[in-house]
């Protein structure tokens, strides 16, 4: 049986070993010190002389824009005030303290592994150096407007020098502005800047609301990409403004992630008029096999309905015709059916006039 003293022994080795890893680690100067990377950079050359370890560090800037005396003029700032990051271990960090005393480890944390200083990952870094590398270190604090989108929302981002990054939305308190940021270890964000609509694509929601609810019942896409499904199956040519919102509502949901099915159900019958009306062949018809092998599944009486409305839109298929009107028409004696129900009333009629039928 282990011994306390023996416990002890092996709690000391641990700590000790942990206190020799190399880390990003954050550091935090005070407030009236604004993060004087100088200083840190004066510390790695008196090392090199010295023949002593030395060390990586990140310290990024923004320009800010101030108006001086009518004339605009760019001043570097801080990203992050008076915080900095340092690529070392806590031995080699508190010899450093001796020199820049200012410098101090934000407060340990704690968790089943024990306690230990906050650091980000390197993959954490990686990304966001990454970012940074794109303004040579500055970041911009001027951001896009993020339409449509709400705090919370995920995005990645498609085109351009970030493509490949995914990012968060975030609000200012007290403003209706919206920006597109990276966020590193769920505590930090950085701003990216040229990012616009069409550059990225939605990959889930914010599910502390019913954002997603909203989200898909966006009534400018909807009627949007049904009227242009009436053209489409009238032989009338689409035009550029249909192709337009079809691409852009194909990036809305192409890879969102949703939990429920109520929510896959609108998913699946926005993507497949999406890819009917832009003669996407393959996705249609693997999608049109997804949802056939799904129906069986949806209990929800309206969510079953919207599949059989738009399988019988998108494909003409006799038993979507049967299945859509048995499920729909005996709404249509309601004295007053919810928005939802009326909606796909009309859907119905438009698909039975426009198909013929």
């Amino acid at each position: 049986m282990q011994g306390a003293a023996d416990i002890a022994v092996e709690q000391r080795v641990s700590n000790w070993k942990n206190s020799h890893v190399i880390r990003w680690y954050v550091l935090t100067l005070p407030g009236s010190h604004r993060g004087r990377a100088a200083e840190l950079q004066a510390e790695v050359e008196r090392r090199t002389v010295a023949g002593e370890p030395t060390f990586d560090f990140f310290a990024p800037t923004y320009t800010r824009v101030r108006t001086v005396r009518g004339h605009e003029q760019n001043i570097k700032r801080p990203l992050l005030f008076n915080y900095v990051f340092i690529h070392s271990s806590e031995t080699e960090i508190k010899r450093m303290k001796k020199h820049l005393p200012a410098y101090n480890f934000l407060p340990r944390v704690r968790g089943e592994a024990g306690e230990w200083f906050p650091y980000l990952t390197d993959a954490a870094m990686q990304n966001f150096r990454w970012v940074a590398q794109a303004y040579e270190n500055r970041l911009p604090a001027y951001v896009p407007d993020a339409t449509r989108l709400v705090k919370g929302d995920r995005i990645r981002i498609l085109e351009g020098q970030f493509a490949g990054v995914e990012a968060t939305l975030v609000s200012n308190v007290g403003s209706s502005d919206k920006e597109i940021v990276v966020r590193v270890d769920d505590w930090l964000w950085v701003p990216l800047l040229h990012v616009a609509p069409g550059q990225y694509e939605v990959i889930a929601l914010n599910s502390g609301s019913k954002h997603e609810y909203f989200h898909f019942d966006n009534d400018r896409l909807r009627l949007g990409l049904h009227q242009a499904m009436g053209r489409h199956l009238t032989g009338a040519p689409l035009s550029d403004s249909d192709r337009q919102m079809a691409s852009e509502a194909l990036l809305a949901f192409r890879n969102l992630r949703v939990d429920t099915d109520v929510m896959r159900c609108k998913r699946y019958a926005y993507l497949l008029t999406i890819h009917t009306l832009l003669g996407n062949e393959a996705e249609r018809n693997e999608l049109i096999h997804t949802i056939r092998s799904f129906l069986p599944l949806v209990k929800a009486e309206q969510s079953r309905a919207l599949l059989h409305v738009t399988l019988y839109g998108c494909t003409n298929d006799h038993l979507d015709f049967e299945a859509a009107h048995k499920l729909v028409t005996p709404w249509m004696s309601e004295a007053n059916p919810k928005k939802s129900k009326r909606q796909l009333i009309d859907q119905l009629r438009d698909y039975d006039r426009w198909l013929g039928h």
